[in-house]
């Protein structure tokens, strides 16, 4: 199928188009954009369309060419009597100002540019021209970044009212569709820029897998529609297994239905749960699920907390007393006292060592720890394995047995697969000193000795 089959294709298949329908397109004046505006045209000229748009963004970024990419996509919607909003940034200056990377900054204000020209309809969709290529460039980009099965799913052709019709189009398909229709078109010079990541895969890599195989596009878009369908299987079962979990009491959920589920569909609702991607708050929460006790503190402030029965939501500071990420040297506030975890060269500790031993008791090995450091108050359910003593207790029972007072702002220490440490009990077995250990961490409260 050439180019205007495949679009009308995925119109249909995908169901894009409801009636009475005004599309909002984003030209930036290359060839896939111009070939969406094109075949967008003609739907309008048949009658299925009742309005078409475009909004071109201009980022600042390449000076003249900048102009010159405007200036045509005016001209080219002036030809075609297609009404044009052009949004105006200096996105260098803002992303260094708000700490993002330009690629993403650009395409944030894009997408704003696109709602608000689109938020004047009643009915509206969003058609960007992305393709076959960008989405397996995509996917090899997220892979490489580490992403899990929804990363490999690609770019979705529909997501809430943005369409993507050109998406089973390769650049091959639109370069043909152009010359044929005569339609001429703009070269961003900054594609051939190897700076960055997405360019050197289309540069460098994609070359390389077609000579491998001519057809590498088109394999790897037959596996993103097998990974986006098999990531929406387990999203539904995400859903109803969130079901099956839940309590009478909100953002709480019983942690034997969530141990009893299979690794990846437990991944799957912990994502959905804590609304986040990130596969190192994702495991932490999956290792303190089978320890039975634990706390994830999000970016986002939220802390997630395991106990014996439950997996539970609760914002920093609401029942958690305190929860930190923890910086080495750094000192954290607890109630009335303050302390930091200090590294130290095995040398230095074993001197010390001779000096004061109680000091040195909440000491342990740093080379063990796995993941972030989190310094937290106890949680019901809590448990773990005092080096030397062979047997895993309960913080609650540990706590009894010494008649330990304020009990509540007692650091706790904890890494991604559980309690390291507990102030003044010693460290967990796992993460005992042994002849191997070269770096020793030391909890340290303040007006102790160094």
């Amino acid at each position: 199928m050439d180019a205007k089959e495949q679009f009308l294709t995925q119109i249909r298949r995908e169901r894009m188009l409801p009636p009475d329908c005004a599309v909002i397109a984003g030209v930036s004046g290359g060839a896939d954009s111009v070939t969406l505006l094109h075949l967008l045209c003609a739907l309008r000229q048949d009658g299925l369309l009742s309005h078409v748009e475009a909004v071109h963004v201009n980022h600042g970024l390449r000076g003249e060419e900048s102009l010159r990419d405007q200036h045509f996509v005016e001209d080219l919607c002036k030809a075609w009597n297609v009404p044009l909003h052009v949004v105006t940034h200096d996105v260098a200056a803002l992303a260094k100002e708000q700490g993002k990377g330009v690629e993403e900054l650009g395409r944030e204000l894009r997408y704003v540019a696109f709602s608000e020209a689109a938020s004047h309809y009643a009915v509206s969709r969003i058609a960007t021209a992305h393709t076959a290529d960008d989405n397996a460039e995509t996917l090899l980009l997220h892979l490489c970044r580490g992403s899990g099965l929804h990363g490999a799913s690609g770019i979705p052709s529909v997501r809430g009212n943005i369409i993507r019709p050109l998406l089973t189009c390769t650049r091959q398909d639109i370069e043909q569709y152009c010359a044929e229709q005569g339609l001429s078109y703009v070269t961003d010079s900054t594609n051939a820029d190897t700076h960055y990541a997405r360019n050197r895969i289309r540069l460098d890599v994609m070359p390389a897998l077609r000579a491998i195989n001519p057809q590498a596009t088109a394999a790897l878009t037959r596996f993103i529609e097998q990974v986006r369908q098999a990531d929406d299987l387990l999203s539904d079962l995400a859903e109803q297994a969130i079901a099956d979990a839940e309590t009478e009491t909100a953002d709480v959920y019983d942690r034997k239905a969530l141990l009893q589920l299979p690794a990846a569909l437990c991944a799957r609702v912990l994502c959905r749960l804590t609304q986040t991607a990130e596969e190192r708050h994702v495991g932490m929460l999956q290792t303190a699920l089978q320890e039975g006790g634990g706390a994830v503190t999000l970016p986002s402030g939220t802390c997630w907390c395991v106990t014996s029965d439950h997996l539970m939501r609760r914002q920093t500071g609401e029942t958690v007393s305190f929860c930190f990420t923890v910086t080495p040297n750094e000192w954290y506030e607890i109630g009335e006292n303050a302390y930091r975890v200090v590294p130290i060269p095995r040398e230095e500790y074993e001197q010390k060592l001779n000096i004061s031993k109680r000091v040195f008791s909440n000491a342990f090995d740093y080379d063990r720890i796995c993941g972030d450091l989190i310094l937290r108050g106890r949680q019901d359910g809590d448990r773990f394995h005092p080096a030397g003593r062979h047997c895993g207790k309960s913080l609650k029972k540990l706590f009894n047995e010494e008649k330990t007072h304020d009990r509540d702002r007692v650091p706790v220490l904890c890494d991604q697969k559980g309690i390291v440490a507990v102030y003044g009990f010693g460290c967990d077995e796992r993460v005992r000193i042994t002849p191997n250990t070269k770096t020793v961490l030391r909890i340290q409260k303040r007006g102790e000795g160094a």
